[in-house]
């Protein structure tokens, strides 16, 4: 009887196993796999990114936000220490007519996101950054990819 319950809620719900198939997985392997420390930082680092990607942002439930963005992250970014407490800045810069977006999931499961920082760019900026991982997608406003870059820096 409990299996014939589980199967009507099933059906008569759809949207929830669709909404969860819709969202980032930070638990997959990212395109590209990063390590740096606040020293590393103190000097910008950028690395090229295809920004976007089919997942549509509004179609996921975990946050709210705007754009398009692949299913795994661009970027894992393993930050090693931060034993001076600095900010750490993630910006995507996109080409001339690319408008771009942020997502990141941070070492606590916390979900960033920012469009529109700097004109069409986003940037995120974490305040006292813990060490561990930051899982980063390059996306786009619209459906269609660009090119895109990375920055990453730290500030006192």
């Amino acid at each position: 009887m409990r299996f014939i319950f589980v199967a009507s809620v099933a059906f008569a719900f759809p949207a929830f196993g669709a909404a969860a198939m819709e969202c980032p997985d930070f638990t997959l392997p990212a395109t590209s796999e990063l390590s740096y420390s606040e020293d590393d930082l103190w000097s910008e680092r950028t690395h090229g990114v295809a920004a976007g990607g089919a997942l549509d942002l509004w179609n996921c439930s975990l946050f709210d936000g705007a754009g398009h963005v692949s299913l795994r992250p661009d970027f894992n970014v393993q930050l090693t220490r931060n034993i001076k407490d600095r900010m750490i800045r993630f910006m995507i810069t996109g080409d001339d007519d690319c408008d771009t977006v942020l997502l990141i999931n941070t070492p606590d499961g916390s979900w960033l996101f920012n469009d529109d920082y700097d004109g069409v760019d986003p940037a995120v900026h974490v305040h006292s950054a813990p060490p561990g991982r930051y899982d980063v997608w390059a996306g786009t406003f619209g459906p269609d990819l660009c090119i895109g870059t990375l920055h990453i820096e730290a500030f006192p």
